[in-house]
This record gives structure tokens, C-alpha cells and sequence, in this order.
């Protein structure tokens, strides 16, 4: 099974190229067996943002011939964390460009894929681009791609303090991907950043919030995160269904196994492990 990694917003790009570091470490263990790696050794990866800069990270990966430029869709602004600035776009020319050229890059490495097997979107409901652009391009891909599987991880924000319209745009979003998606993974920054205090603690023996968030906070919060996924998605040989297919392999399988029905799309997961194990795979990463 092949699958392409869409990530979108500054969120998604966050958590997305996090991710993506772990599938270049990963990658020569796996081989080209991986869902996420194409036969010429790129990543099946889209990193769209309608800011440029979360996405200046991603030209490592260019020059590291991991990642092809072409992939990287980036705009000339963002959309002011608003729901329908991201799903219509600031301005209609615009707006409409950046979703033909992030929908032109899915529909090209969907075509170097031997199997397209589906989307796994990587993105947040709170922002204007992750989610308004995101809802978008899970309904384009569903009507460019109608028998494809589509997965959503979705980062959920803060109870109180990111945006005075975050709770308007999160009942969008996920009323939107309700309708387009097959399963909805939902992550959640308080969760993750109570995770993430205690393990800075641990790793690091200092912490201090006088001023928002510490300077690491943010990134153990995406490697947090990037493990949670990585225990549900990454090849693995001991996870295997009757058919003889590796749960990491086969990531659809996820959504058949625990998404039966189309009503029932919204998913949490709870990672299971000692603590210092988990501190140690945290520091690795």
C-alpha cells in the first residue's frame, strides 16, 4: 500500500517535517517497503503553508535529495487564523492558485506511486491555512479521488489564549472533515503540553514559562506527537492482521479496523510504554 502525507499550515508543516526526519532515519531499515517512500527514495511528502516561512526547514530536505521541490506549495501570505480566509482564500485568484498547485503536487506523487492507497492529512483545526485550506483539500481529494482512503491527524488548540475565532474555525474544520474524511485523529495541545512539561523536566532539568512557552516546549510537543503517530504508523513487524499485513505497513487498516462506520470518524490515541523508555525515545528523536 502506498500513501501520500499532506501537510498543511504552520501547524502541520511543524509536526509534518518532524515526522518526515524520522521517516529519513527510519527509511533505511525500511527500504522502499515503506508506504512513504517512493521507488526513487524521495518522500511521498506535499507540504503546503500559504506562509513561506514555516517551510524554509523543508529545503533541507531538498538538498538532502529527500524531498522534492516541487512539492513544497507555499503562498505570499497567510490567512489571518480565520476559517473562511483558508477555505476561499484572501483573495479569489490567490486563493484558488494555491489550491490548484497543492491539488497539482497530491494528484503527481499519487501518480509515482505504484498503489495509491490514500491521504494522510497532517494539520491543525485552529488556524485559518491548516484548517480552512485544509477542509478544502480533503474535499477536492475526496472528489479528485472517490475510492481513496483519507486520514486526518488533526492538532486541536488550546482551551483559551491562540485565537478569539480558534473555537469558530475547529467546529468548521471538523464539520468539514466530518463529511469528506474516513477517520479523524485528534491530538490536543493542553494534553500535549502537560505531556510535554513533565518530560522536559525529566530530559532537560530545566523549564520556565515566565513568557508563553519555553523555547523547547513547542518542539517536544511535536515530537510528541510525531511518536503517537509513529506507534500507529511506521512499518512494524509484530502488529499483523490475518491477511499477513503489518498494521504500520497497511495504514488503512487503521480505518477499517476501528472506523466500521461512517459516523464514527473521531479517534483519540494514548501511548502505552515506561517513562524512562519514553524519555529516551524523546531524546533520540
Amino acid at each position: 500500500m502506498s500513501a501520500v502525507i499532506l501537510q498543511v499550515g504552520q501547524c502541520g508543516n511543524q509536526v509534518g517535517l518532524e515526522w518526515c526526519e524520522m521517516l529519513s532515519k527510519t527509511s533505511e531499515q525500511c527500504g522502499h517497503g515503506s508506504p512513504y517512500i517512493t521507488k526513487e527514495g524521495t518522500l511521498a511528502v506535499v507540504c503546503v503553508d500559504s506562509d513561506p516561512k514555516v517551510l524554509r526547514r523543508a529545503q533541507r530536505l531538498v538538498r538532502n535529495k529527500t524531498l522534492l521541490e516541487s512539492n513544497i506549495v507555499q503562498g505570499k501570505g497567510g490567512r489571518g487564523n480565520n476559517w473562511a480566509y483558508g477555505y476561499h482564500g484572501h483573495w479569489v485568484e490567490e486563493g484558488d492558485q494555491l489550491l490548484q498547485q497543492a491539488m497539482e503536487a497530491v494528484r503527481q506523487e499519487a501518480e509515482r506511486r505504484d498503489y495509491y492507497g490514500g491521504t494522510i492529512m497532517l494539520h491543525s483545526v485552529s488556524g485559518g491555512t491548516g484548517s480552512g485550506l485544509g477542509s478544502r483539500l480533503c474535499e477536492e481529494i475526496r472528489a479528485e479521488f472517490p475510492v481513496s482512503h483519507i486520514l486526518t491527524v488533526s492538532v486541536v488548540p488550546h482551551q483559551s489564549g491562540e485565537s478569539p475565532l480558534q473555537h469558530y474555525n475547529t467546529l468548521l474544520s471538523l464539520a468539514a472533515l466530518h463529511r469528506s474524511s474516513d477517520a479523524i485523529l485528534l491530538f490536543h495541545n493542553d494534553q500535549a503540553l502537560s505531556y510535554s512539561r513533565d518530560l522536559q523536566k525529566k530530559v532537560s532539568g530545566t523549564f520556565g514559562l515566565s513568557s508563553g512557552l519555553a523555547q523547547g516546549t513547542l518542539s517536544f510537543m511535536n515530537k510528541h506527537i510525531v511518536s503517537c503517530i509513529a506507534g500507529l504508523l511506521l512499518p512494524v513487524h509484530n502488529l499483523t492482521t490475518a491477511s499477513n499485513w503489518s498494521l504500520g505497513v497497511e495504514p488503512w487498516e487503521l480505518i477499517r479496523s476501528v472506523c466500521p462506520m461512517p459516523a464514527a470518524k473521531l479517534l483519540s490515541i494514548t501511548q502505552a510504554g515506561s517513562r524512562s523508555d519514553l524519555i529516551n525515545a524523546s531524546a533520540r528523536l
